[in-house]
């Protein structure tokens, strides 16, 4: 039986859910730098700063923030400091050796010390707590990105990633204002399969197709349907490499 991508990444969404929504509407930037931790004076909750946003600290990880500068504050002032820190943060979860750079709130992979060095250096590198990038949104998010040093737009939207060449599709997607300069080495981690059960439509459709595979093929297959919302919307012509399947694709088989 195959298990699709998409549901390894349910407890994150859920997170997310949690994360966001729990939070006040008009959240702000902790006003501390980073590695200083908040203590909640009415929980027992502990977070660290990382870009002023705020990250949660199990209990079990105290330990690594024991001499970190701190600071006293109600629960409900600090659940009114952002979830997502700042454009160019540096991370790194404490159970990880991986380093992720924050762009267009979203965490993207750092892949080497020379690109590393762009984005910063190793002294610049917030250690957060484990599990601590699942704020960072999955299936809901998209943003077009622009590998560093590269000219070639792509739209990244449910994992995957879709050229973007044509004004239209440029203009629509939030025009060249609105492009993110991710890592370089960024686009070609990513396919242009998205996580299984996506529901997307192409720019200048309304037909919604629900992405994902059939019984013993590695193929990503499409399935239109109706009657619902698309999580996300991609280039005209993306989704015609798709074979089209008599149904609804499956996720687990």
């Amino acid at each position: 039986m195959r298990v699709a991508s998409f549901l390894a990444f349910i407890p994150r969404l859920l997170a997310l859910g949690l994360s966001l929504f729990g939070a006040q509407a008009l959240a702000g930037y902790a006003p501390y730098a980073d590695g200083h931790v908040l203590r909640a004076s009415d929980t027992t909750n502990r977070y660290v700063v990382a870009g002023g946003a705020r990250f949660l600290i199990p209990a079990g990880e105290w330990i690594h923030y024991v001499f970190a500068p701190s600071v006293t504050q109600p629960q409900a002032t600090i659940n009114t400091y952002e979830v997502i820190p700042r454009d160019g943060t540096l991370i790194r979860e404490l159970s990880e050796t991986a380093i992720y750079v924050v762009v267009g709130a979203k965490d993207w992979w750092v892949p080497n010390p020379t690109e590393l060095g762009f984005w910063d250096d190793t002294t610049s590198v917030n250690n957060v707590p484990t599990g601590s990038r699942d704020v960072f949104p999955m299936l809901v998010y998209s943003a077009l990105i622009q590998d560093r040093t590269s000219s070639d737009i792509y739209l990244f939207v449910a994992g995957a990633v879709f050229a973007v060449t044509t004004p239209a599709d440029l203009a629509y997607f939030g025009g060249s204002s609105a492009v993110k300069v991710v890592p370089l080495g960024t686009v070609g981690q990513y396919s242009n399969e998205v996580y299984c059960g996506t529901l997307l439509r192409e720019r200048s459709s309304s037909t919604v197709y629900y992405m994902g595979y059939r019984s013993s093929s590695p193929t990503m297959w499409k399935g239109e349907v109706t009657g619902v919302t698309a999580d996300g919307v991609v280039p005209d012509g993306a989704l015609s490499s798709f074979p089209l399947l008599p149904g609804i694709p499956s996720c687990i088989w």
